[in-house]
C-alpha cells in the first residue's frame, strides 16, 4: 500500500489520523510506515522536518500513543483508535494479579509502580528508583519496559533533555513514560468513562464501519491475526 510522501509534522499528523496506525518501520506487510512516507534524507538532521524528532512529539502533543505495542516494534496509534486497540490487546487482569499468577516479572511490577507514582518519568530516573542501574540489569529492564508496552499498560510520553550542571544540553535525550490510562485521560476522556463491555461494543462497531470487522478474529501482541477455524496470518491494517 503506497502513500504520498509527507514533509512536515502537520502532514504526518493527518496521515496518522487517517490511517489510525502507523509503525515507525515497515514491519506490517503492505501498510505504510513513518519511514516509507518520508524522505530518507530528512532523517536525523535535527531540523523541524526530521521525522526522528516527530515520533516523541506525536505522543507529547496527544496526536498518537507511542510505544512497542505490536511485535515489540515502535508504533504510533492515533488517540481516536488507541483506546479501541487497547481493548483488544490488554489483559483483563491487573498488573498485581498478573505478577501473583507468575505471568509478569517482578522487575516489570517495580517499573510499573514507579511510573504510576511519577508521570512522565525518564529512563535515567526510572532505573534509579527501581534499583536497576547496573549494566547487568539492562536486559531485564528493557524487556520489562517492552512487556508493559505490549500489554498497553504504559506508553512513551515524550523525551527529556539531559542537562549538565550549567543547564546546558549534554548527551542523548531520555525517553519518558506514563501509564496508558493516564495518557488516555488526557486525550480521550469520554472513552475512559465507559465500561469495558461498552468499549468492546464500540470497538466492534468502529472497526466494522471501517470495513475491518473483528468477527472470528483475535489480534495478538505478535502482530498476528488468529482466525477461528482458519490459518493464522500477519495483521494487515490497510
Amino acid at each position: 500500500m503506497s502513500y504520498p510522501i509527507v514533509n512536515t509534522f502537520e502532514e504526518a499528523c493527518d496521515v496518522i489520523e487517517h490511517l489510525g496506525i502507523l509503525p515507525l518501520s515497515s514491519f506490517i506487510p503492505d501498510h505504510p510506515s513513518l519511514v516509507s512516507i518520508t524522505q530518507d534524507d530528512a532523517w536525523h538532521t535535527g531540523m523541524d522536518t526530521d521525522p526522528w524528532l516527530w515520533r516523541d512529539r506525536f505522543a507529547g502533543d496527544g496526536v498518537a500513543a507511542y510505544g512497542r505495542f505490536l511485535a515489540a516494534k515502535p508504533i504510533l496509534i492515533s488517540r481516536q483508535i488507541f483506546p479501541l486497540v487497547k481493548c483488544v490487546i490488554s489483559p483483563s487482569e491487573k498488573v498485581a494479579d498478573r505478577y501473583a499468577a507468575g505471568n509478569l516479572a517482578r522487575s516489570a511490577t517495580k517499573i510499573y509502580e514507579s511510573i504510576r507514582k511519577n508521570d512522565g518519568i525518564d529512563v535515567k530516573r526510572l532505573r534509579m528508583l527501581t534499583g536497576m542501574q547496573q549494566t547487568s540489569d539492562k536486559r531485564a529492564f528493557d524487556r520489562s519496559l517492552t512487556d508493559l508496552q505490549s500489554t498497553t499498560d504504559i506508553v512513551i510520553s515524550g523525551i527529556s533533555e539531559r542537562l549538565n550542571e550549567h543547564g546546558n544540553k549534554s548527551g542523548w535525550n531520555s525517553t519518558c513514560y506514563m501509564l496508558a490510562d493516564r495518557w488516555m485521560d488526557c486525550y480521550f476522556r469520554h472513552f475512559r468513562k465507559t465500561k469495558r463491555a461498552r468499549q468492546q461494543k464500540w470497538l466492534e462497531q468502529h472497526m466494522l464501519h471501517a470495513g475491518r470487522s473483528l468477527d472470528g478474529k483475535i489480534w495478538d501482541r505478535t502482530g498476528t491475526v488468529h482466525a477461528r477455524g482458519g490459518q493464522d496470518r500477519p495483521v494487515l491494517l490497510d
